[in-house]
């Protein structure tokens, strides 16, 4: 399965062209607010991108819901207007965003603003933007609105998260985020798994931590794959668990196919979990006489 893995993985990553529609679309945004709030020539500085196009963890095919995280950093004399607001200041100021933004993006687009965010969905149904105002305090995280329960400031440190992506993924050589995609892929799949983006990346992280820590060739991706199922429906809440056990147990089926010398079935048990974006083996190759088994077993330090 090394050349399906590998085609799975360059499929289920986006095109240059698609994260060029995502890069114009969020600069859009964000300078379009820079150029409310500040008198200086936007140089992408008031922005701050994270979530999965920070870490080029999302996967194709776009969907209606695959939102761009950024965040926008306002200025001091903002947040000091709105933090001294008499009522929900953190939901006035997404009003505020909102209506900024409704200047640019009028006739054929949706703006939304509710709970922390102020949302850009484009008639292209393609990256909406979910944008963040955030003001950003001296230590280098942030205070952005909850317009929830009467209103208030929540702290936030995407940086550190980003960091501790970067340095995992670094670590085992990349696998971190091709691990990722691969859930996600599973995820999209599976329309009644519920199963959060930043969670799928914390859970990676964790998993790789202990297994496969340096990294993994194409050739082994289908262990990659099973032993993460197998931590996962391990220490995963009940709403996930019997998703995690069904994907598992395929795995399962398609690792004896692959030592029984079958693509072709091994590569359907494959499809079940990723879909489509996964290549088909059509046909077995031939075999004179009598073939032997190799089983590999990698280590699961979890179970300890």
């Amino acid at each position: 399965m090394k050349e399906q893995f590998k085609k799975f993985s360059s499929n289920i990553r986006l095109t240059s062209v698609q994260e060029q529609d995502a890069e114009t679309k969020y600069k859009g945004v964000c300078k379009k607010l820079h150029d409310f709030y500040y008198d200086i020539q936007y140089n992408g500085t008031t922005k701050l991108l994270f979530g999965s196009y920070k870490t080029k963890t999302n996967v194709r095919p776009i969907v209606a819901d695959q939102d761009v995280d950024v965040l926008f950093k306002v200025t001091t004399d903002t947040f000091e207007k709105f933090d001294n607001h008499k009522n929900n200041g953190q939901s006035a100021l997404l009003q505020e965003v909102k209506l900024i933004l409704n200047e640019k993006y009028t006739t054929t687009d949706k703006i939304s603003a509710w709970g922390k965010v102020v949302l850009v969905e484009f008639s292209d149904r393609h990256h909406n933007i979910e944008v963040l105002p955030a003001y950003e305090k001296d230590n280098g995280t942030f205070l952005i609105p909850n317009s929830e329960n009467g209103g208030f400031w929540e702290t936030f440190d995407p940086r550190s998260q980003i960091k501790e992506f970067q340095n995992r993924n670094q670590i085992s050589n990349g696998l971190v985020a091709e691990l990722a995609r691969m859930v996600k892929a599973w995820i999209k799949n599976t329309p009644s798994l519920k199963y959060k983006s930043f969670q799928v990346v914390n859970d990676t992280i964790t998993f790789l931590k202990t297994d496969f820590i340096t990294g993994a060739n194409f050739d082994q991706y289908h262990l990659v794959v099973k032993n993460f199922l197998d931590f996962l429906k391990r220490n995963c809440g009940a709403d996930i668990k019997n998703h995690a056990e069904t994907a598992f147990n395929r795995t399962v089926k398609a690792i004896e196919f692959m030592d029984d010398n079958k693509p072709k079935e091994a590569s359907e048990q494959w499809i079940r979990i990723f879909g489509d974006q996964f290549p088909k083996v059509n046909t077995n190759p031939k075999i004179n006489g009598e073939k032997s088994r190799t089983f590999v077993t990698a280590s699961a330090p979890w179970r300890k």
